[in-house]
This record gives C-alpha cells, structure tokens and sequence, in this order.
C-alpha cells in the first residue's frame, strides 16, 4: 500500500474572498533565472499564440513597462537559466505580502498599489 505525504502549510494564499485565477505563461532565459514560489513577474511580452512572456519584478535592471507586476509564480521552482520555461501563474487572489519575492532592491512597498490594481491583493497574515 503506498504511503501518503503531507505538504507543509503554504503561507503564500492568504485568504478566498477573491477568486485564484492561474494562467500559463513562459519565463524568460536569463542567467541565474531561477525562481521560488511567491516571485512577482512582469509580462515582458507575447508569443505567437497570445502566451504571456514574463520575468521577474525589478525595477532597477527593468525597462519601463516590465515593471508592471502582473503575477505571482505558482510552481515551486522554475530554471529558466538555460532556456525559456513554461510555468503557471497566479493572476488573481489574495496572498501573503511577506511571502512574495520580488528582483534587486524591490519590496511589497514598491509594488503593493500595482498588484492591488491587478487584482492581486496582500495582506497581513499572523504567524
């Protein structure tokens, strides 16, 4: 008989009172691009088939409108070191604000009204 595992609490969702809404996109290839559950992306553009490009929130190293967060990354972990990788996003919700990644020097500070405006909502989660 197989065993069952438990996943440790994921303190990224921080509520249901707004609907989670996840998409498809495709990260960009960058060096040293690899991301962690909670990354804020920016959509830097589109595939052929209207597939969001995106890479991570950074406004220093950003042109200036890849410093719009759209999304908060889904998946556990992402390499997109070598090549470009598909990976799934979340576009709507509400999460924890200590719990999303953001690029360089950028805080839930820089980007809070941006994501509120995408219907991605923060809050305040108690430990």
């Amino acid at each position: 008989m197989p065993a069952y595992e438990s996943r440790p609490y994921d303190n990224l969702i921080a509520g249901m009172v707004q609907p989670i809404v996840t998409q498809s996109i495709l990260i960009e290839p960058a060096a040293g691009a690899v991301y962690e559950r909670g990354t804020v992306m920016a959509r830097t553009g589109f595939a052929a088939d209207g597939t969001w490009i995106c890479k991570i929130v950074d406004t220093a190293a950003a042109a200036a409108g890849e410093k719009v967060p759209v999304a908060v990354l889904a998946d556990e972990l992402v390499d997109a070191s070598a090549a470009q990788q598909r990976a799934t996003v979340y576009t709507q919700g509400e999460f924890n604000r200590d719990a999303l990644i953001f690029g360089g020097t950028d805080t839930i500070a820089t980007h809070e009204a941006a994501l509120n405006n995408a219907k991605i909502y923060t809050k305040r989660v108690v430990k």
